[in-house]
């Protein structure tokens, strides 16, 4: 089903592959759990690497809508081990895949708890819960679609965005 969905999006996607170097800082950096095989092909195939993506309320099923860029290899990295949420959830099984564009600048994670699963749920989680302790309230992390192949059937991709190295 993942497959399907990007290949409908694979010939509009306006962004970079990851490149099998950035793959290899990726595996370097997180725990291994997160990286599935079926993941790295797909950022290595398709050409998501600052594509934003939007959703509208109806289709969220948070009910808020959404508009994410897609985070590059370094990003991933970034959000998973130097700032927050990413520091306190990344640990629990949660990969940061991309930012809020719409204001809030909540990052966008998968869900990669379910070793088994090939089709990871997209969730939102908000950077102003993380507790002292770096613990994170997993009752406020909010699902946005149940699986990535969701998400991408229901996205547009808004190509009027132009992303620059400095915006995130």
């Amino acid at each position: 089903m993942l497959t399907k969905a990007l290949q409908k999006l694979d010939s509009s996607l306006p962004g970079s592959k990851t490149t099998k170097s950035e793959i290899e800082d990726l595996a370097k950096n997180l725990p291994a759990e997160l990286l599935p095989t079926w993941l790295t092909e797909m950022l290595q195939k398709y050409a998501l690497s600052r594509v934003c993506f939007s959703i509208d309320e109806d289709s969220d099923k948070s009910g808020l809508g959404a508009e994410l860029i897609w985070f590059t290899a370094e990003q991933i990295i970034d959000e998973a081990l130097r700032v927050y949420p990413g520091i306190a959830v990344t640990k629990r099984g949660y990969l940061p895949i991309g930012g809020c564009m719409i204001g809030s600048g909540d990052p966008y994670f998968l869900k990669m708890k379910d070793k088994t699963q090939h089709d990871a749920p997209l969730v939102r989680i908000y950077h102003d819960l993380v507790r002292d302790n770096d613990e994170y309230p997993e009752s406020e992390i909010e699902t946005v679609c149940d699986s990535l192949s969701d998400f991408f059937n229901l996205a547009k991709i808004e190509p009027s965005y132009q992303f620059k190295n400095t915006d995130l």
